[in-house]
């Protein structure tokens, strides 16, 4: 985008802003060094743009855009093994060394501090001081170089009335056909050239593609521009965070963050700009954090130093970010916004004597103001403690515009929102993403279909149905899932397990011994599917609809109708014959080859020996019925999945001594909720868990037990409990 005109226009009127303006305190001066201009763009189109900035400006022959360096330097570690190498010191002499040393970015003194402490470190001194001694020049010094992974800089047209490239600013030099600065970025800053970084997001390109879609499927009109350009204030996108579905979203999609946008209710997009700068390590142990939430829920009143109101109205007296620090430098004391900028950066670094001599400005600037010295003295005070934490106003304004775009687009279009989210997703993602559509919306994911699904997932956007990715099921790569894609797009749907066989395998003319009976590397690249990908296939469900199979346990005879068309028949060890007739084994299989499949816990329940144990003393429940406050205090049977079980250690605040409990993740089909067996009850249910070897065997393995619901401060959610008397069977 190129600006080509510009018109200034007054108002009588206020206009409303949800930022705040700094005028020129970003800008050489006052202020220091040019900022670093960071741009978040697409990820798959951020060459684009590199292609963009370089034709933008590399003009009637002139190159004037090229890369940043960057270097490695040489620390104690890499050092000490170089230096040692060339004066011959035995290698595990030396890694026996530098395996002492906890932190690599210690100095040559730190390495004296050490050796007073550490007989092993003093007696290699000793033993090799000209070693010692040439480390020291060398440490810091620059070791290799590379390009920066985002960095452009452009330099200027002219300068002092001459045409300029960018050979005349700085050393360039030619790697891989790039042009690369010689120097690094914080070099290039003191030359004053800007640095532009054009950072590629995959977020970005996941919400294009959901917008995409919302276009094409629901005619919605939208684009990013107008979503963000909108008044932000949809109640949908709120009531959506306030109560912790905030998977997929942008920064909030963290157990901690989710956990605090519940406490603090959002239902404005400042108070989204807010979690974006409070939810970080130092504002949480400060305080900060919980005093913002207290305040907006009227639980406090917020307090406002003299002069501090305008500059914290929106934050309920709480400094959150950077921008807050220089208007109030410049409201109360007297410092233009250059020199508030200024101060940010130095109290950031920590500055001490520059600090003082800005502090002696400040307390005059206030007292000329008219404010008290005890206020003045508190709001610097305020400045040095928060200072070195907080946040740049208009990067938290970014986040939260972009999360409140991802949040908006999960409210209206649920369906399209999971259905990228799911096709980005890692494997170990999805299950809480299948957990939450459940919950707050009415798309729904559908075991794979030979004739529908493809290589990733596919939508039916009349029935909200996500069918499964064939490319999920174990073992089919993209290869395998193509040539069965691009057979059923040649020649129309499968009819039947006999159909598929005969047309996906028809340039193979042999006979299979067994599932796992290897190919000629000649029928591989012909036919990348192979039996063991048939038999994934029948066991993930695909072929369930076109054979017409009822049950899950009638996929038996399907794979035998593919044992036989391929010759070999099914073995005792491959499916137990005691196991053929147990729905819960072929819902297993499913679950194990393709990461999808519903299981009927409630039968199991109700065919295993600890109902008879349990009957009277605690009554059926679903996971999901669990969450319900109304559940707080029942005693509950459980029939669930084992998906991670942990032991850990706390301190017993009566008695001080180490104890020992066990957080477990239970899952039913899509349904998470945790457990947590405290150290008495661990104490006598830890057998049970461990009878099969060690405590990571009881993952995956099936918990029946009676337990009681109890409401989790911590998590701010109802969680299940194991009492003393509590009946408990692992499968």
């Amino acid at each position: 985008m190129k600006v080509i005109s510009i018109q200034h226009k007054t108002s009588s009127k206020a206009v409303p802003t949800i930022d705040c303006f700094v005028d020129s305190g970003y800008l050489q001066g006052p202020g220091g060094s040019l900022p670093d201009v960071d741009t978040d763009f697409q990820s798959d189109r951020r060459q684009e743009v590199k292609e963009y900035i370089e034709q933008r400006y590399n003009h009637d022959g002139k190159q004037r855009v090229f890369s940043a360096g960057t270097f490695t330097t040489l620390k104690l570690k890499a050092v000490l093994k170089d230096v040692a190498r060339v004066h011959r010191v035995p290698v595990n002499i030396v890694n026996y060394i530098t395996a002492i040393f906890e932190d690599d970015k210690m100095t040559w003194t730190d390495l004296f501090l050490l050796a007073a402490t550490n007989k092993k470190v003093h007696s290699f001194i000793m033993e090799y001081p000209k070693v010692i001694e040439d480390i020291r020049t060398l440490m810091g010094q620059p070791r290799s170089s590379s390009i920066h992974a985002s960095a452009l800089l452009v330099t200027p047209d002219t300068k002092d009335g001459k045409d300029m490239e960018c050979f005349d600013f700085t050393p360039i030099k030619k790697v891989d056909g790039m042009l690369v600065s010689e120097l690094d970025g914080y070099s290039l800053d003191e030359q004053g050239l800007l640095k532009n970084d054009c950072l590629g997001i995959k977020e970005l390109s996941k919400l294009q593609a959901v917008i995409n879609i919302c276009n094409d499927k629901y005619q919605a009109g939208l684009t990013f521009q107008n979503i963000v350009q909108s008044n932000l204030a949809d109640p949908k996108v709120y009531s959506l965070l306030q109560k912790g579905y905030t998977q997929n979203v942008f920064q909030f999609s963290s157990k901690g963050m989710t956990k605090f946008l519940v406490s603090m209710k959002p239902d404005k997009i400042e108070d989204l700009i807010a979690a974006n700068a409070l939810f970080r390590p130092a504002t949480l142990d400060s305080g900060s954090s919980d005093r913002y939430v207290d305040c907006k829920l009227g639980d406090a009143d917020p307090v406002y130093l003299w002069g501090t109101y305008n500059a914290m109205k929106n934050t309920y007296g709480v400094l959150c970010y950077q921008e807050q620090l220089a208007q109030i430098a410049r409201e109360v004391g007297g410092f233009s916004l250059g020199e508030g900028v200024k101060l940010v950066k130095l109290i950031s670094k920590k500055k001490v004597d520059k600090i003082l001599a800005l502090r002696d400005k400040f307390m005059a600037g206030a007292n000329q103001n008219g404010c008290p010295k005890e206020d003045a003295e508190a709001i610097w005070h305020m400045f040095e403690v928060a200072g070195g934490y907080l946040f740049n106003k208009s990067h938290a304004t970014a986040y939260a515009v972009t999360a409140y775009a991802g949040a908006y687009l999960k409210a209206n279009y649920p369906t399209a929102f999971y259905t990228i989210a799911l096709q980005w997703a890692d494997d170990d993602e999805i299950p809480t993403l299948m957990s939450e559509m459940e919950l707050c919306s009415n798309a729904k994911i559908v075991p794979p279909d030979i004739n529908v699904s493809d290589n990733t997932f596919y939508t039916d956007y009349q029935t909200n149905e996500i069918f499964w990715s064939l490319s999920r099921i174990k073992m089919l790569g993209v290869k395998a899932t193509e040539w069965i894609v691009n057979e059923r797009q040649a020649r129309g749907h499968f009819t039947s397990i006999e159909n598929f066989i005969d047309r996906v395998f028809r340039y193979k003319l042999k006979k299979y011994q067994y599932w796992d009976d290897p190919d000629d590397m000649d029928e591989i690249k012909r036919c990348p599917v192979n039996a063991r990908h048939v038999r994934n296939l029948i066991l993930a469900g695909c072929f369930d609809k076109i054979e017409n199979a009822q049950s899950v346990v009638e996929r038996y005879a399907i794979l035998e109708k593919a044992a036989n068309l391929l010759g070999f028949e099914i073995t005792e060890k491959d499916i137990p014959s005691d196991l053929r007739d147990k729905h819960y084994f072929w819902s297993q299989q499913q679950i194990a080859v393709s990461g999808i499949g519903a299981i009927d816990y409630k039968r199991i329940y109700d065919n295993s020996e600890a109902k008879t144990k349990i009957k009277g003393k605690a009554a059926w429940a679903l996971l999901k019925n669990i969450l319900d406050p109304d559940y707080d205090g029942k005693r509950v049977a459980i029939c669930a999945s084992i998906v991670d079980i942990e032991e850990k250690k706390f301190k017993d605040k009566k008695t001080g001594e180490n104890r020992i409990f066990c957080k477990i993740l239970l899952q039913q089909n899509n349904d998470l909720t945790e457990m947590i067996i405290w150290n008495d009850e661990w104490a006598t249910a830890r057998a049970e868990f461990t009878k099969g070897g060690n405590l990571s065997q009881a993952k995956n393995k099936m918990l029946i037990c009676s337990a009681q619901v109890k409401y989790s401060d911590f998590t701010g959610n109802n969680n299940l409990q194991l009492y003393k008397s509590s009946i408990v069977s692992v499968l």
